[in-house]
């Protein structure tokens, strides 16, 4: 119901009819309501008017496990932004993709996927007459027994395809949340102090020089809990609360990791095209990597090292 003023049957699409275009997986939902509203948890503890001067579109690349095997993402990603631009050739977008492979083996070299993301971002084909804005997640670490070795796993878990893309603002995930709240909560403390990195996110620290230095931006993702045994887990209380696709059954579920820092850049980025409608893609993208600036515990972590 949140959503359903924010985006029109005609404007949700999908690469394979036969998926149909509704979300069956949920993941969609969850950033659509991120990068619409942000996280919930303090919009629903206010009486304010919530202003969104933006809208969505949608389309499907993926339904299940084992979809598109075999076949090119890039090709992919092409095929989707065509349907979008196709249907309505007017609108100015901001294209947001929270889907990446699942590991790092690139090292930022470039792959057939990232460098179609790059000749769309910048329009190759048009020879830039219609540059487009990518933001894309910087891919999670989901592995607990890398998060109990933090911060030096963020040194391991690299940035994830097509997240090197020279051309897209990938996103990775920070943390403010460290309030856990759950009734067993005294046996847990968050991983590090807010404002660090996220256990959850990917760096690009180890690829060689020559290749982009990644992520360009962190939003906040969600943190991780860590007991006196060194035992990880995932906490609803240190999570983003956001809308939910099964929503007869509940209104709202959570979200975390880069997918949910990649859904608020992106909201950002819209909010900011939505204010200023002649900027330039490039423009926007600048605007947000030049303005964003370490904290203070990103700056402790990182310059004894430097």
């Amino acid at each position: 119901p949140l959503l359903a003023q924010m985006v029109n049957d005609e404007d949700r699409h999908t690469i394979e009819p036969s998926w149909g275009a509704d979300d069956s997986n949920g993941h969609g939902t969850e950033l659509a309501g991120l990068a619409l509203f942000g996280d919930l948890t303090p919009a629903l503890s206010e009486d304010g008017v919530l202003s969104v001067p933006h809208r969505l579109e949608s389309v499907k690349i993926l339904q299940g496990p084992g979809d598109n095997d075999g076949q090119s993402y890039g090709a992919i990603t092409a095929e989707a932004v065509a349907r979008v631009e196709i249907s309505t050739q007017d609108r100015r977008r901001v294209f947001a993709m929270a889907v990446s492979s699942t590991d790092g083996r690139d090292r930022g070299r470039p792959s057939s996927w990232s460098a179609e993301v790059d000749r769309l971002a910048c329009d190759y084909v048009g020879q830039g007459e219609m540059p487009r804005l990518f933001v894309l997640c910087a891919g999670n670490s989901q592995d607990p027994n890398a998060w109990s070795d933090y911060p030096a796993s963020l040194s391991t878990n690299l940035v994830h395809d097509p997240g090197q893309a020279w051309n897209a603002l990938t996103v990775g995930a920070y943390f403010a949340l460290t309030t856990i709240s759950e009734d067993f909560g005294n046996e847990y403390t968050p991983i590090a102090a807010a404002g660090g990195l996220s256990p959850y996110t990917t760096t690009s620290s180890t690829w060689h020089p020559g290749w982009p230095f990644k992520p360009d931006v962190v939003m906040e993702g969600g943190n991780v809990a860590i007991d006196g045994t060194g035992f990880t887990s995932q906490m609803d209380s240190l999570s983003l609360l956001t809308t939910n696709h099964k929503h007869h059954q509940r209104l709202f579920t959570l979200s975390w990791a880069t997918s949910a820092s990649t859904a608020l850049a992106a909201g950002m980025a819209a909010r900011i095209q939505a204010a200023y409608p002649s900027f330039w893609p490039e423009t926007i993208r600048a605007l947000m990597v030049h303005s964003a600036r370490w904290t203070q515990p990103m700056l402790d972590a990182f310059l004894d090292r430097m």
